[in-house]
């Protein structure tokens, strides 16, 4: 991936990106965000052993429960190659309202504030730098019927939304449909911040732990998700408590051994 500038950053189609799935990063081919939308022909069936596809809410709700936030990329394999997904602007507009209807169904809810989606283009191998600038500055909502973007999105199923249904008759008709590779950015708990107003005690302000639209609470270690259950989340929130219970002692003594400081002074 390239990134002279933050505006103008790129993956190169097939490409293999500089870092790979850990404690913080996770790849997906596809874009099925929620579990209703994967497709019935990758899951669990009398020919499979297990799915073969995951949904992604899965790895948001790992990256969310630690409390340290992470990154998931669709459009990059397992593998860290770039393939790239292809959009229309009203496939872009989908994915987003798709996350938000997502987010909405957590419990407790995730405010929009703690995550945030980006569409990165995917380049051809090759191309010139003038082709590189053109295809970056590219405005798909330019080429769009504004009126036509307030249209009611089909989310939560594993159907065609019309969206989709228009991306297919444009790519028939000779239209070229630009990749992407979809970032979507699951900030760390700040207990600072002031929107952050659903942590865990009034003191420490602890982040929440999450559950999933499926009622499953996962936690991310290294590359990989664990599914923990009521007996875990306990032992977890009862170490998130001592552990920041000694910070903040720790930097209370500080204060005072500083005031004493002063006043002997």
């Amino acid at each position: 991936m390239s990134s002279k500038q933050k505006s103008k950053r790129y993956y190169i189609r097939g490409n293999i990106v500089p870092f790979e799935e850990d404690a913080s990063h996770e790849f997906k081919g596809h874009r099925n965000l929620c579990v209703e939308e994967l497709p019935p022909w990758t899951q669990v069936n009398s020919r499979t052993e297990k799915a073969s596809r995951k949904a992604v809410s899965r790895a948001i709700n790992g990256f969310l429960n630690t409390g340290n936030g992470g990154m998931i990329y669709l459009g990059i394999i397992d593998c860290g190659k770039s393939i790239g997904l292809k959009l229309t602007h009203y496939q872009k507009d989908h994915v987003v309202g798709s996350l938000q209807d997502l987010m909405s169904r957590y419990n407790p809810p995730v405010l929009s504030h703690r995550y945030k989606v980006r569409f990165i283009p995917v380049i051809d191998k090759g191309c010139t730098p003038s082709q590189i600038a053109q295809q970056c500055n590219y405005d798909s909502s330019l080429m769009v019927d504004q009126c036509g973007r307030t249209r009611e999105h089909m989310y939560r199923t594993h159907h065609y939304c019309w969206c989709d249904n228009d991306c297919m008759a444009q790519t028939n008709c000779g239209v070229l449909v630009a990749d992407y590779v979809i970032e979507i950015t699951i900030k760390g708990w700040d207990p600072s911040d002031s929107r952050n107003k659903d942590g865990v005690g009034s003191i420490l302000n602890l982040h929440p732990i999450h559950e999933n639209e499926e009622g499953s609470v996962y936690f991310r270690r290294q590359a990989s998700l664990v599914k923990y259950t009521p007996a875990d989340i306990v032992q977890v929130t009862r170490k998130q408590v001592q552990d920041g219970c000694k910070t903040e002692i720790e930097r209370l003594r500080k204060e005072i051994r500083k005031a004493v400081a002063l006043k002997e002074c």
